[in-house]
């Protein structure tokens, strides 16, 4: 569930960040063609980007087969904090989310349904290899893939030849292919309205892609708009591409809008470096640790003839991938909690800023026994050994099975290691208690300062604050007061460190499941 969540809120931070780009610099220019491709790239972006796994380590790493185990993400600070933790704890989130995606796919599926129902009432025609439903009744025409549905008796023969070249180019750019592809998106992501925004926002496009197919066939864009104006307004019917929306005025200005060719030019090459852009970020491994130990000691295994492997230095053959692999007690589930809660995030490694996934390999031997731990990849000693300790303190395990007999087989797990705004909590606890006290003293690195003062200091430069205060506790009204209150506030500040030596410390770490 952990990792759904987080692919849940990475997709969405994705489709948020090209929605908007595109609502506020594409959204108002004819690129129709580029305009559709970059909506289209956008959705298989942020559907597939959380997936994506690129490292940017430089160390040289030669892996031919090994069992990495899920990520387990290790917080400083409160893990209530953080988002996904909260969400993960929410038991109402998987009904709430079922709930709306399941009401989703039963109203797309009763659309079709429902298409279906009216193809049996339909009187059958052609029209350019097109096959027409003529249907009684008042409703707006529209199309759905290779057939159009309409009532040819509400209509001029003039009006009509209109309407079916505009359906007609819905037919032609596959329309409907696209507004399926965004349905199914919004039964995944139904609570993001970056979703629904962008779903609007490709269906305004089919629209002006199709008036634009019949302005060209020589239709006056006057006698045009008021077909649009007179057009009857129908039920709207899922999924379909409808010829009258209620956008009819933004319609009506895009078949005059014009673009330069130096503006569409410089539009298009900044849309495609914003999509290589997050799709970059988004799928790169973001932890590039100031201080990278254990380089020469990356993972190094060798692959048998049998798909399986062995240490090198070690007599004893370790495999793989065995007919029936050791179980951590409880499952990979609680192997996951087991680490989390047993790893505590380094005093040092809070202090200077160092975070990052940290690697380790071991062996479950044959009496099911964690032997051999060690660092296949590292970020920092201090992340390095507390991973390791944790890893070396796991219970027995179930042995693994090959071929009838107990063998040794090998994992790797990552660690992940992610500071919280340690500053930000000490500060606004400080706060807190200065707002419950008469008279407070407050010392940063030894000097006076006041109220004012410190609250300018940013979040990231306290190191940490110690407080002494005195007064008497009361109840009134219900709540706890200080009487003759007073405190004193020790601010000490992090050490400024040269350029060359910390320059990722202040790197925002964006947490993913590959």
């Amino acid at each position: 569930m952990e990792i759904f969540i987080n692919y849940l809120m990475e997709s969405s931070i994705i489709l948020g960040i090209l929605t908007l780009f595109y609502r506020f610099v594409l959204h108002h220019e004819p690129l129709f063609k580029f305009n559709r491709f970059y909506l289209l790239f956008s959705l298989l972006l942020a559907t597939v980007a959380p997936f994506i796994h690129i490292s940017l380590s430089s160390g040289d790493s030669e892996t031919t087969g090994f069992v990495l185990l899920e990520t387990v993400n290790v917080f400083s600070g409160d893990v209530r904090e953080t988002v996904v933790p909260v969400i993960k704890e929410n038991k109402s989130f998987t009904w709430i989310y079922g709930m709306g995606a399941i009401g989703l796919l039963v109203r797309l599926l009763l659309g079709i349904v429902r298409l279906g129902g009216l193809s049996k009432k339909a009187t059958w025609v052609k029209y350019n290899g097109i096959r027409i439903a003529d249907l009684p009744g008042k409703f707006n025409p529209f199309s759905f893939f290779h057939v159009i549905f309409i009532n040819r008796s509400l209509y001029s023969d003039d009006d009509l030849d209109k309407i079916l070249v505009h359906e007609t180019a819905h037919v032609k750019y596959r329309h409907s292919l696209d507004v399926l592809l965004f349905e199914i998106l919004l039964i995944v992501q139904w609570f993001n309205p970056f979703a629904w925004m962008i779903k609007y926002l490709l269906k305004e496009l089919h629209e002006f892609q199709a008036d634009r197919s019949v302005l060209q066939k020589g239709t006056s864009i006057g006698s045009y708009k008021n077909l649009l104006l007179f057009q009857a307004t129908g039920a709207r019917l899922l999924p379909v591409n409808n010829f009258n929306q209620s956008i009819t005025k933004k319609r009506f200005k895009m078949m005059t809008n014009k673009t330069l060719k130096n503006k569409a030019f410089v539009k298009t090459l900044a849309a495609t470096l914003m999509i290589v852009g997050v799709g970059f970020f988004f799928a790169c491994d973001n932890e590039l640790p100031s201080d990278i130990e254990g380089q020469d000691e990356t993972l190094s295994l060798k692959s048998a003839t049998d798909n399986n492997g062995f240490l090198l230095g070690d007599s004893s053959r370790v495999y793989f991938v065995v007919d029936s692999m050791p179980k951590f007690p409880g499952g990979d589930k609680a192997l996951r909690k087991f680490i989390a809660q047993k790893v505590k995030y380094p005093q040092y490694a809070q202090e200077k800023g160092i975070q990052g996934r940290v690697y380790i390999r071991f062996v479950v031997d044959e009496a099911g026994y964690v032997t051999e731990v060690d660092t296949a990849r590292g970020v920092h000693s201090s992340l390095d050994e507390e991973a390791i300790r944790v890893v070396s303190s796991m219970p027995r395990w179930r042995a693994g099975i090959h071929e009838g007999k107990p063998v040794k087989v090998s994992y790797t797990v990552p660690i992940n290691f992610v500071l919280q705004n340690r500053g930000e909590n000490l500060k606004q606890k400080t706060l807190k208690q200065i707002n419950k006290l008469e008279t407070t003293t407050i010392y940063v690195d030894g000097k006076t300062v006041s109220l004012s003062e410190f609250k300018k200091i940013p979040n990231e430069s306290i190191k940490g604050i110690k407080s002494k205060w005195n007064g008497k506790s009361v109840d009134k009204n219900g709540e706890k007061k200080l009487l003759d209150s007073s405190g004193i506030f020790e601010v000490t500040l992090k050490e400024k460190v040269p350029k060359s030596e910390s320059k990722d410390d202040n790197e925002v770490h964006v947490v993913s499941y590959k």
